[in-house]
């Protein structure tokens, strides 16, 4: 364990214990310490990240599957030309590297097609952390990058920031930082908090600060009062807080709130109080992608879509199955005055 995770440990053990990580998360929390101890922070993308949303997929899975039928016949010989290449040195045997391959690049292409803002043309997979090798049309690509235009996509359907504003991203349980990797560079201006527990939050801080080295960061530390670190934390581009620090921050500060596959790892009491705090710190939307059933066992929770407590105020914009991990939801909900406000331009951007 590092010192910076040392650090976070003692500090979130000071807050508020409703946000200390639920026994699902202090048995996966151990096996990510392990993995960066023995593997190494710099092959984070073939260790740590299939802990959190990057999937070994064969031909059987649903995804594959779902691929499969949603790639027209035309996309075909590109998608296969050179996909079934084998690279050495993956860890993958040849026929799981085929599998993988040809998955990446039917997500990308997937991808490509609802990505309404070209994102996929002028971003490329980052080499830090170690990403399997897979190339199209030049370049390295990632199925994390291609969910997290997905995602990005179904956000952008009703996030649309006023031109001339600085929207605050804040996104709960970031894993290594891919969704903030997308954002800072597709929202001009705008200012991405991750609100995560260690080790997540200093992988993730090491990480977006190594590919996003232009950005202005609030890097960790422990504050008693958000009003000693305002300054700095409102120049910040990235800023990187526990849980019990962004219940600090001030009410109807956070533009967009974001959580990926997280709220259904949690006791249900802190499922409750991680959506009061949504609540208290959002003006305008939330975004939530989870499972349509999910089964906690390591506390007890099963817990379904229509279980999760969402405040009756709350505006359902849409609640529907995920593209591609259609054993996910994603819904999405005006939270507070973001129709008409000052933050929100439907016609903008």
């Amino acid at each position: 364990m590092t010192v910076s995770s040392q650090l976070m440990l003692e500090c979130m053990a000071h807050g508020n214990p409703v946000y200390l990580p639920s026994k699902f998360w202090e048995y996966h929390n151990d096996r990510n310490r392990q993995q960066l101890e023995t593997e190494g922070f710099e092959n984070l993308k073939r260790t740590l990240a299939r802990n959190y949303f990057t999937w070994l997929i064969g031909r059987e899975d649903a995804q594959f599957k779902f691929l499969v039928r949603n790639t027209p016949l035309h996309a075909w010989p590109g998608l296969l030309a050179g996909a079934l290449a084998y690279v050495p040195g993956t860890d993958l045997p040849r026929r799981a590297f085929a599998s993988q391959s040809l998955f990446t690049r039917m997500l990308w292409k997937f991808a490509e097609s609802r990505d309404g803002e070209g994102l996929l043309k002028r971003l490329a997979e980052p080499a830090e952390g170690n990403p399997l090798p897979f190339r199209m049309g030049g370049k390295l690509i990632s199925q994390d990058l291609a969910n997290s235009v997905l995602e990005y996509s179904a956000m952008r359907e009703h996030f649309r920031p006023a031109q001339g504003t600085r929207p605050v991203i804040c996104e709960l349980g970031a894993g290594y930082g891919r969704d903030a990797y997308v954002f800072v560079q597709a929202v001009p201006g705008c200012r991405y908090v991750v609100v995560d527990i260690p080790p997540a939050l200093e992988v993730s801080q090491r990480y977006l600060t190594a590919v996003l080295p232009d950005r202005k960061v609030f890097g960790f530390r422990c504050f008693e009062r958000f009003e000693d670190v305002r300054e700095e934390f409102e120049a910040a581009d990235i800023a990187f807080l526990l849980p019990h620090q962004a219940a600090m921050l001030p009410s109807k500060s956070v533009d967009l709130f974001v959580n990926i596959s997280s709220l259904h790892e949690m006791t249900r009491d802190q499922i409750q109080a991680y959506v009061d705090l949504i609540d208290r710190l959002t003006r305008g939307w939330f975004y939530s992608k989870q499972w349509w059933v999910s089964h906690n066992n390591s506390d007890g929770v099963v817990i379904r879509q229509d279980e999760y407590p969402i405040p009756a105020h709350w505006r359902q914009l849409y609640l529907r199955e995920a593209p591609v991990q259609t054993y996910f939801f994603e819904a999405m909900y005006e939270v507070g005055s973001a129709a008409g406000g000052a933050h929100a331009a439907p016609d903008s951007q």
